[in-house]
């Protein structure tokens, strides 16, 4: 544990998920009497994501421009656990134990979506071919006959168009339109991305929605991100 009464969390890669696994150590040291910050040198790749992972965080007390103590910097151990379980107890934190990463904004259910099947393409970590991608959603697609189905559309953002699937496009233009969109759909088909860890922090334990990642057969023994409330999926060949 960092022998400071300050944590200074920090980290360098910047995506969503990036971002998302450290989520849990603010409330954790909390209540041991620390006050967290996040370092001025941690790196998002836009507003939205330090908005919603850091700025609704509770437990945050503000920015700091001290030396990084939590992240990044403190090396990961597998322990052969949740991924955000050994987080926390590589920082020396055994006051909670969580299995997901979290969010602190509440989600809107969205009422035309909750029989609804959405899929997003798009990953900046990862770029499969659309060979692989094709066949291996349409697969899912199959496990809910009869249920609409509706891409991902991003406004402000770069969106992946291939492959083509001749489904309705559900407009997203901010990263709350995806947190809510998330909690209402049936169930979500993506990649080893973001969107999958933001899926995850919003399902926690509760049944709904089916989330659907799906990795390149590379990352079959690597535990980072693949957490218990998603259905991994290798690609279909």
């Amino acid at each position: 544990m960092a022998d400071s009464n300050s944590i200074i969390i920090s980290q360098s890669w910047g995506g969503l998920g990036d971002n998302l696994q450290y989520t849990t150590l603010p409330e954790l040291y909390s209540q041991l009497g620390c006050k967290v910050f996040i370092s001025t040198k941690n790196a998002v790749r836009n507003q939205e994501i330090y908005d919603l992972v850091w700025k609704l965080n509770p437990f945050i007390s503000g920015t700091s421009d001290l030396e990084p103590n939590a992240g990044e910097c403190v090396p990961y151990q597998n322990k052969g656990i949740d991924f955000i379980t050994a987080w926390e107890i590589n920082h020396g934190l055994y006051n909670g134990f969580r299995k997901y990463p979290v969010i602190y904004y509440k989600p809107k259910l969205i009422p035309e979506l909750t029989n609804c099947i959405l899929y997003d393409s798009t990953s900046t970590s990862v770029n499969p071919p659309d060979a692989l991608i094709k066949p291996s959603f349409e697969a899912v697609f199959n496990r809910y006959p009869d249920t609409p189905i509706k891409k991902l559309q991003f406004v402000n953002f770069k969106n992946r168009e291939l492959p083509y699937f001749n489904h309705e496009k559900y407009m997203i233009h901010s990263i709350y339109d995806l947190c809510d969109a998330i909690y209402s759909c049936k169930a979500l088909i993506c990649l080893l991305s973001g969107a999958s860890v933001l899926a995850t922090a919003i399902k926690q334990d509760n049944p709904k929605p089916d989330i659907y990642t799906f990795h390149e057969a590379k990352y079959n023994t690597w535990t980072c991100y693949k957490f218990k409330n998603n259905i991994h999926l290798e690609f279909v060949s």
